[in-house]
């Protein structure tokens, strides 16, 4: 017969408080984390962007597209590359954006008629692709 009084088994009460504390700290830093952006690089956001409102191509004008970057990063960027509805285009302008300011790249060499819808993508230095849809006027 058993005693129930014998019958105990498990972990000890202080173990037991030991791990919630660990668990709860582990929860605590990470959700920190999380607030912070301790994880930036990590949440796909692109700190460089395209300003539509200042952003246009110009059907008139040899078929070109003017576009506004504003880099709200903390580090300077570099665009290498530019096409035009997959289209390899030629890049003028200033080609780095500094941090937290603006820069304007003019694309060339991609003919398209008023009212078109483009499709342009942008590479940078760091490894972004900045895609953006402006229709040409």
């Amino acid at each position: 017969m058993r005693t129930l009084g014998k019958a105990k088994k498990g972990i000890s009460p202080v173990i037991a408080t030991i791990i919630l504390i660990a668990i709860t700290i582990v929860i605590a830093i990470a959700v920190a984390a999380w607030v912070f952006g301790l994880f930036k690089s990590y949440s796909g956001t692109n700190a460089v962007t395209v300003v539509s409102g200042l952003s246009s191509c110009s059907s008139s004008s040899n078929s070109q597209c003017t576009i506004v970057l504003s880099n709200q990063g903390g580090n300077s960027v570099t665009v290498i590359g530019a096409s035009i509805n997959g289209v390899s285009v030629s890049l003028s302008g200033t080609l780095t954006v500094s941090a937290n300011s603006q820069a304007t790249i003019i694309l060339t060499g991609y003919t398209f008629s008023a009212g078109a819808t483009l499709n342009i993508q942008i590479a940078l230095n760091n490894g972004a692709t900045i895609t953006t849809t402006i229709v040409a006027s």
